[in-house]
């Protein structure tokens, strides 16, 4: 094994609480009296999906919602705190972003996120998009995760079998992903996330270490 794949802009920097701000900013601007709790979000993070919670969550309180634009409006929002808020790499990325390079590996970020998310987030982390030699987001696949079609589609475009890379998940819907692609996935659980929820991974490590594998 000599590939990494880095599965979601989580496993980059811990973005919970940022999107969990952006989330409630985004009801209070549209006139909506909800407020989500820590959590309150916790429990909604098992499944992927923010327009998916908020529609979830609209129906919950018998009220009608456009979740599309209200996800939308709270995108945006997120964007700009993650301009304006320190943010790093989470403990041990750039070190194995590092080792697969130096022996001529292969390094992608598969997320179903937007592109225009996923180009935010790495210039404020000051990674250019070249580090990873293909990049999936939610405008090249037709279905997110749990299913395992952007692990399916990053495979693809390298040329690569399941059994030569190594995956890093940082929630359940994208280790079940990962598992289902096939690929030995290492979960580094968020801070928002409980690791009861991941199922069957290789291992589960706080400071991510691939040296083991790769």
């Amino acid at each position: 094994m000599n590939t990494l794949f880095l599965g979601s802009i989580g496993t980059l920097a811990e973005t919970s609480a940022l999107q969990l701000e952006a989330f409630n900013s985004a009801f209070a601007q549209t006139g909506l009296d909800w407020h989500w709790s820590v959590d309150d979000y916790r429990e909604m993070l098992v499944s992927a999906g923010g327009a998916d919670r908020i529609a979830a969550y609209a129906q919950s309180q018998k009220a009608s919602v456009d979740a599309i634009a209200v996800h939308a409006l709270k995108s945006e929002l997120y964007k700009e705190l993650l301009q304006s808020r320190p943010i790093e790499l989470r403990p041990g990325v750039a070190n194995a972003i590092a080792h697969v390079k130096s022996l001529g590996g292969k390094l992608a970020l598969v997320t179903s996120t937007s592109h225009e998310n996923v180009a935010t987030l790495l210039s404020v982390l000051k990674v250019p998009e070249s580090t990873f030699d293909v990049i999936v987001n939610k405008d090249l696949i037709e279905v997110g995760k749990p299913d395992p079609e952007a692990y399916f589609y990053a495979l693809k475009a390298l040329r690569l079998t399941a059994d030569s890379v190594v995956s890093v998940e940082d929630n359940p819907d994208g280790a079940k992903a990962a598992v289902l692609s096939g690929t030995r996935c290492i979960a580094t659980p968020g801070s928002f996330h409980d690791a009861a929820n991941f199922g069957n991974v290789a291992e589960f490590q706080t400071t991510l270490d691939v040296t083991r594998y790769i």
